[in-house]
């Protein structure tokens, strides 16, 4: 079982670094691939003094970032990171442990909260989709089996102003994947003033609108 991490990276050069060694540093080695998705800053220059797949682009976007690494990839299971969040050590090590001894197709690790917040946040127990109706039940740095991702197509494009993981979730769990969680907190997810978790809370209508409409079985029509 090979890990491929992919860490897309727009104007995050302060902590792109941090992200990349808490990639590299894992107890179990992982394929690491940035996507620089057309930064203005230094990425490519910093991305370039680690042993790690570069992939430079036009700037797409997040799902499209994240839709190039699935496509460069060439490990077994997908696992993405921000380039402003850290992994703990032995984060792979323990979400690989479940992926053998499961049949999940997403394993979903708990979260520290660190930065401008400092939450523990621990998951429930393996949520279904009746769980997801209310609120996205676990974090975009779930592990995802790319046999499993590829039938999705990846994420979706139309989620330009966020929730592209939970669009995600919807669209796995509709084809009957599984998922895991994690009550241990395994990443390490940066809170801050400017951040996409903050822009996308002025799209919630529209945002919530894209899922009633590419998964109109998931609420009841009014």
């Amino acid at each position: 079982m090979k890990f491929s991490i992919v860490i897309p990276a727009y104007d995050q050069q302060q902590y792109l670094p941090d992200a990349i060694e808490s990639a590299l540093n894992q107890t179990v080695p992982c394929e690491v691939i940035v996507v620089n998705d057309g930064s203005p800053d230094k990425t490519k220059e910093i991305a370039q003094k680690y042993p790690v797949k570069l992939i430079n682009q036009v700037n797409k976007g997040l799902p499209s970032a994240r839709n190039a690494g699935i496509m460069a990839m060439t490990g077994d299971i997908f696992m993405p990171l921000d380039a402003d969040d850290m992994l703990v050590e032995n984060c792979i090590e323990k979400i690989q442990h479940v992926f053998e001894a499961t049949d999940a197709d997403i394993v979903a690790p708990s979260i520290k909260c660190f930065g401008e917040a400092n939450d523990t946040i621990i998951l429930m127990e393996n949520p279904k989709i009746k769980d997801f109706r209310t609120a996205n039940r676990i974090g975009y740095f779930s592990a995802i089996k790319k046999e499993a991702l590829i039938e999705t197509g990846g994420y979706s494009p139309r989620m330009v102003h966020g929730w592209e993981d939970y669009h995600l979730w919807f669209d796995m769990l509709t084809r009957k994947k599984k998922i895991v969680t994690i009550q241990e907190p395994l990443v390490l997810y940066r809170t801050k003033q400017k951040s996409m978790w903050r822009d996308s809370l002025k799209h919630v209508k529209e945002l919530h609108g894209q899922l009633e409409k590419d998964f109109p079985h998931i609420w009841p029509q009014k």
